[in-house]
Protein backbone atom coordinates (compact mmCIF):
# COMPACT_ATOMS: atom_id res chain seq x y z
CA UNK A 1 0.00 0.00 0.00
CA UNK A 2 1.28 3.51 -0.88
CA UNK A 3 1.92 5.77 2.09
CA UNK A 4 -0.42 8.68 1.33
CA UNK A 5 1.67 11.24 3.24
CA UNK A 6 4.77 10.12 1.39
CA UNK A 7 2.90 10.27 -1.91
CA UNK A 8 1.74 13.84 -1.19
CA UNK A 9 5.30 14.84 -0.28
CA UNK A 10 6.53 13.47 -3.62
CA UNK A 11 3.88 15.47 -5.49
CA UNK A 12 4.70 18.64 -3.53
CA UNK A 13 8.44 18.26 -4.09
CA UNK A 14 8.06 17.64 -7.81
CA UNK A 15 5.64 20.56 -8.16
CA UNK A 16 8.06 22.82 -6.29
CA UNK A 17 10.88 21.80 -8.63
CA UNK A 18 8.69 22.29 -11.69
CA UNK A 19 7.63 25.75 -10.44
CA UNK A 20 11.24 26.69 -9.76
CA UNK A 21 12.23 25.49 -13.21
CA UNK A 22 9.50 27.58 -14.88
CA UNK A 23 10.70 30.67 -13.03
CA UNK A 24 14.36 30.05 -13.84
CA UNK A 25 13.82 29.32 -17.54
CA UNK A 26 12.05 32.70 -17.83
CA UNK A 27 15.15 34.37 -16.38
CA UNK A 28 18.08 32.49 -17.87
CA UNK A 29 19.16 29.83 -20.34
CA UNK A 30 18.94 26.09 -19.78
CA UNK A 31 22.71 25.62 -19.53
CA UNK A 32 22.77 27.99 -16.54
CA UNK A 33 20.15 26.01 -14.59
CA UNK A 34 21.90 23.73 -12.14
CA UNK A 35 20.57 21.36 -9.51
CA UNK A 36 21.68 23.91 -6.90
CA UNK A 37 19.82 26.75 -8.63
CA UNK A 38 16.70 24.59 -8.90
CA UNK A 39 16.76 23.39 -5.31
CA UNK A 40 17.55 26.83 -3.90
CA UNK A 41 14.61 28.31 -5.78
CA UNK A 42 12.31 25.42 -4.81
CA UNK A 43 13.34 25.62 -1.16
CA UNK A 44 14.53 22.02 -0.92
CA UNK A 45 17.98 20.51 -0.48
CA UNK A 46 20.04 18.81 -3.17
CA UNK A 47 19.78 15.46 -1.43
CA UNK A 48 15.99 15.61 -1.84
CA UNK A 49 16.39 16.33 -5.55
CA UNK A 50 18.51 13.21 -5.98
CA UNK A 51 15.92 11.11 -4.16
CA UNK A 52 13.56 11.95 -7.04
CA UNK A 53 15.89 12.22 -10.04
CA UNK A 54 19.25 10.61 -10.78
CA UNK A 55 20.38 13.58 -12.86
CA UNK A 56 19.12 16.95 -14.01
CA UNK A 57 18.62 15.37 -17.45
CA UNK A 58 16.17 12.90 -15.87
CA UNK A 59 14.24 15.90 -14.53
CA UNK A 60 14.21 17.43 -18.03
CA UNK A 61 13.10 14.10 -19.51
CA UNK A 62 10.10 14.11 -17.17
CA UNK A 63 9.10 17.58 -18.34
CA UNK A 64 9.53 16.62 -22.00
CA UNK A 65 7.60 13.37 -21.61
CA UNK A 66 4.78 15.24 -19.89
CA UNK A 67 4.50 17.55 -22.90
CA UNK A 68 4.44 14.59 -25.28
CA UNK A 69 1.96 12.63 -23.13
CA UNK A 70 -0.43 15.57 -23.27
CA UNK A 71 -0.09 15.88 -27.04
CA UNK A 72 -0.72 12.19 -27.71
CA UNK A 73 -3.54 11.96 -25.15
CA UNK A 74 -5.53 15.02 -26.22
CA UNK A 75 -4.40 16.36 -29.60
CA UNK A 76 -3.07 13.61 -31.85
CA UNK A 77 -5.98 11.92 -33.61
CA UNK A 78 -4.12 9.47 -35.87
CA UNK A 79 -0.98 8.27 -34.02
CA UNK A 80 -1.18 4.84 -35.65
CA UNK A 81 -1.65 6.12 -39.21
CA UNK A 82 1.73 6.56 -40.92
CA UNK A 83 0.02 7.90 -44.05
CA UNK A 84 -1.19 10.98 -42.14
CA UNK A 85 2.31 12.46 -41.99
CA UNK A 86 1.11 15.94 -42.92
CA UNK A 87 -1.60 15.74 -40.24
CA UNK A 88 0.96 14.75 -37.62
CA UNK A 89 3.16 17.72 -38.55
CA UNK A 90 0.27 20.20 -38.62
CA UNK A 91 -1.20 19.13 -35.28
CA UNK A 92 2.13 19.18 -33.48
CA UNK A 93 3.01 22.61 -34.88
CA UNK A 94 -0.36 23.98 -33.73
CA UNK A 95 0.09 22.31 -30.35
CA UNK A 96 3.54 23.87 -29.81
CA UNK A 97 2.30 27.25 -31.03
CA UNK A 98 -0.38 27.20 -28.30
CA UNK A 99 2.04 26.35 -25.46
CA UNK A 100 3.12 28.84 -22.79
CA UNK A 101 6.32 30.87 -23.31
CA UNK A 102 8.34 28.42 -21.18
CA UNK A 103 7.80 25.58 -23.67
CA UNK A 104 8.54 27.83 -26.64
CA UNK A 105 11.77 28.94 -24.98
CA UNK A 106 12.78 25.33 -24.33
CA UNK A 107 12.07 24.14 -27.87
CA UNK A 108 13.76 27.14 -29.48
CA UNK A 109 16.90 27.13 -27.33
CA UNK A 110 19.44 24.49 -28.32
CA UNK A 111 21.80 23.64 -25.47
CA UNK A 112 23.48 20.62 -23.92
CA UNK A 113 19.97 19.17 -23.50
CA UNK A 114 18.28 20.12 -26.76
CA UNK A 115 14.56 20.02 -25.87
CA UNK A 116 13.57 20.72 -29.45
CA UNK A 117 15.60 17.86 -30.90
CA UNK A 118 14.48 15.47 -28.17
CA UNK A 119 10.83 16.40 -28.37
CA UNK A 120 10.67 15.84 -32.14
CA UNK A 121 12.67 12.61 -31.88
CA UNK A 122 10.27 11.40 -29.18
CA UNK A 123 7.31 12.33 -31.38
CA UNK A 124 8.68 10.32 -34.31
CA UNK A 125 9.55 7.35 -32.11
CA UNK A 126 6.03 7.26 -30.71
CA UNK A 127 4.53 7.21 -34.20
CA UNK A 128 6.86 4.39 -35.16
CA UNK A 129 5.87 2.45 -32.03
CA UNK A 130 2.16 2.91 -32.80
CA UNK A 131 2.46 1.92 -36.46
CA UNK A 132 5.14 -0.75 -35.92
CA UNK A 133 6.72 -2.03 -39.15
CA UNK A 134 4.02 -0.48 -41.36
CA UNK A 135 5.60 2.95 -41.11
CA UNK A 136 8.05 2.68 -44.01
CA UNK A 137 7.77 0.72 -47.21
CA UNK A 138 9.41 -2.66 -47.54
CA UNK A 139 13.09 -2.57 -48.42
CA UNK A 140 14.06 0.50 -46.39
CA UNK A 141 16.89 -0.51 -44.08
CA UNK A 142 17.03 0.63 -40.45
CA UNK A 143 19.93 2.95 -41.32
CA UNK A 144 17.96 4.53 -44.17
CA UNK A 145 14.96 4.85 -41.87
CA UNK A 146 17.06 6.82 -39.38
CA UNK A 147 18.09 9.23 -42.15
CA UNK A 148 14.48 9.78 -43.20
CA UNK A 149 13.38 10.34 -39.60
CA UNK A 150 16.25 12.81 -39.06
CA UNK A 151 15.15 14.79 -42.11
CA UNK A 152 11.51 14.92 -41.00
CA UNK A 153 12.18 15.93 -37.40
CA UNK A 154 14.87 18.49 -38.30
CA UNK A 155 12.66 20.09 -40.93
CA UNK A 156 9.76 20.35 -38.46
CA UNK A 157 11.95 21.64 -35.63
CA UNK A 158 13.72 24.26 -37.73
CA UNK A 159 10.43 25.35 -39.30
CA UNK A 160 8.96 25.97 -35.83
CA UNK A 161 12.13 27.68 -34.56
CA UNK A 162 12.30 29.96 -37.61
CA UNK A 163 8.60 30.82 -37.24
CA UNK A 164 9.29 31.93 -33.66
CA UNK A 165 12.57 33.76 -34.56
CA UNK A 166 10.81 35.67 -37.35
CA UNK A 167 8.17 36.97 -34.97
CA UNK A 168 5.35 34.56 -35.93
CA UNK A 169 4.34 36.76 -38.87
CA UNK A 170 2.92 33.82 -40.81
CA UNK A 171 -0.43 32.91 -39.21
CA UNK A 172 -0.32 29.67 -37.22
CA UNK A 173 -2.67 27.77 -39.51
CA UNK A 174 -0.81 28.82 -42.66
CA UNK A 175 2.54 27.84 -41.14
CA UNK A 176 1.11 24.49 -39.96
CA UNK A 177 -0.34 23.76 -43.41
CA UNK A 178 2.95 24.65 -45.10
CA UNK A 179 4.92 22.41 -42.76
CA UNK A 180 2.48 19.54 -43.27
CA UNK A 181 2.74 19.91 -47.03
CA UNK A 182 6.56 20.05 -46.96
CA UNK A 183 6.71 17.04 -44.62
CA UNK A 184 4.77 14.99 -47.12
CA UNK A 185 6.07 16.40 -50.42
CA UNK A 186 9.33 18.24 -49.61
CA UNK A 187 9.49 21.56 -51.51
CA UNK A 188 9.30 20.55 -55.17
CA UNK A 189 5.54 21.22 -55.33
CA UNK A 190 6.17 24.79 -54.09
CA UNK A 191 8.73 25.63 -56.77
CA UNK A 192 7.98 27.32 -60.06
CA UNK A 193 8.18 24.99 -63.08
CA UNK A 194 11.66 24.09 -64.33
CA UNK A 195 12.63 26.31 -67.29
CA UNK A 196 12.63 24.58 -70.66
CA UNK A 197 16.10 23.77 -71.97
CA UNK A 198 16.88 25.85 -75.04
Amino acid sequence: MIDRKSDLRVVRTRNALRGAFEELIAETTLDKITVKALTDRAGINRKTFYLHYETIEAFYDEIMNGIMDEFFAYYEKTPDDPWDMDGHARRFFRYLAAQPPMIERLVCSPSFYDFGERIYATQMNRYRAFADELFWREGITPDQEELVCALIRNMALECYREWVRAGKVVPVEEAAQLLGSMTLHSVEHLMSPRPEAS
